[in-house]
Parts: structure tokens; C-alpha cells; sequence
């Protein structure tokens, strides 16, 4: 049995232990959680909690294979949301494709899911801009309506394990300065 005495330090104890949690928190999700918070708002990303996304289906390269995005685990995946009629969209893509030439590509993965389009007519749109990331056909929007697509582009990041990290929505300057060292942050720290 413990007396009124051992509660008093046990009790001291955990006082202590709750003043320096209070004051001193850590974060345990990430090493460098507070660097990563920063990069991403200094490009306007939402930081999300790393929670898997849903599941991939009615998802199909320019020559018709399925595709999912467990295909690309042990990647960092930049998944971005867009269609040709799309301005926003038009204006962000050069800067994709600077993204895509910069950052080593056996690490790190480019997926523009376009939104109900015509294989036809996004393959012509890949052609005038001369495009080499990986572009995905989401014909009837199934992948859309399940990640809530509202606005678009909508860009999501995604950690080695598949869950997601950050999200943006409209566009991005993604071949500056700012967002190189963002996914070459990740690619070393993830």
C-alpha cells in the first residue's frame, strides 16, 4: 500500500511530467513537423493527417491499363486534379512538367488525373504542351467524387505509405524554387 506521502511525490511526479508536456509538446507524427508546416505554407498546402486515401478505381493510363495508386507505394506522389477546358489548370501545367524534369523520379511520381474527358482530347492537349508526366483518365469521375473534388486543379501529396500529406487547391507555381525544395525536403525526410 502507498501512503499519503508516496502520493504526494507520485503526485509531484506527474505534475512535473504535465508542466513540461504543456510547455515543452513534441510531436511524435513527424521528426521535423514544424519545417514541413512552414513549406507548405509557404505554398498555400493544407497539411493533412497522413490517413490513406480512397480506394483507386476507374483509373486508366493514356493506353487504356488500369491503374491504382497503390501502384506508386514507396513513393512521394503528387496527384493533381484537372481538365483541359480548364485555365487554372492550362496555366499550372508548364509548371508541373518543370516539377517533373527537376525532381529524381525514382522517388517521387507525377499523376494528372484528368477529369471526364475523351482519351482523344487529352492526348491531343499532351501533344501542344509537349507533357512527359504521367497522366491518368478518370472518364467518368469516379476517382473525382471520391476524393471530393469541388475545384479544380486540386493537387494532393502523398507520403512513401500512401496516406496523404497535403492538399492545394487552384494553382501553383510547382516548378519554383519553393516547391522544389519542398518535395526534395520530403524525398529526404519521408
Amino acid at each position: 500500500m502507498i501512503n499519503s506521502e508516496g502520493m504526494q511525490k507520485c503526485g509531484l511526479v506527474l505534475g512535473f511530467y504535465l508542466i513540461i508536456a504543456l510547455f515543452f509538446p513534441m510531436d511524435y507524427a513527424h521528426p521535423d513537423t514544424s519545417a514541413l508546416k512552414k513549406k507548405f505554407a509557404s505554398l498555400g498546402i493544407i497539411m493533412l493527417a497522413g490517413t490513406p486515401p480512397p480506394a483507386s478505381h476507374g483509373l486508366f493510363d493514356m493506353d487504356g491499363n488500369p491503374v491504382t495508386l497503390s501502384d506508386f507505394e514507396g513513393k512521394i506522389v503528387f496527384l493533381n486534379f484537372w481538365t483541359t477546358w480548364c485555365p487554372s489548370c492550362v496555366y499550372e501545367m508548364p509548371d508541373i512538367e518543370k516539377l517533373h524534369k527537376k525532381i529524381d523520379k525514382d522517388e517521387f511520381v507525377i499523376l494528372a488525373i484528368d477529369l471526364k474527358e475523351s482519351s482523344k482530347k487529352v492526348k491531343k492537349f499532351i501533344k501542344k504542351h509537349k507533357l512527359t508526366f504521367n497522366i491518368l483518365m478518370d472518364e467518368k469521375g469516379v476517382m473525382g467524387r471520391a476524393f471530393g473534388i469541388r475545384n479544380i486543379p486540386t493537387t494532393f501529396i502523398l507520403n512513401r505509405q500512401g496516406g496523404l500529406m497535403g492538399k492545394a487547391m487552384g494553382p501553383r507555381d510547382w516548378g519554383g524554387g519553393k516547391s522544389i525544395d519542398l518535395f526534395e525536403y520530403l524525398l529526404k525526410t519521408e
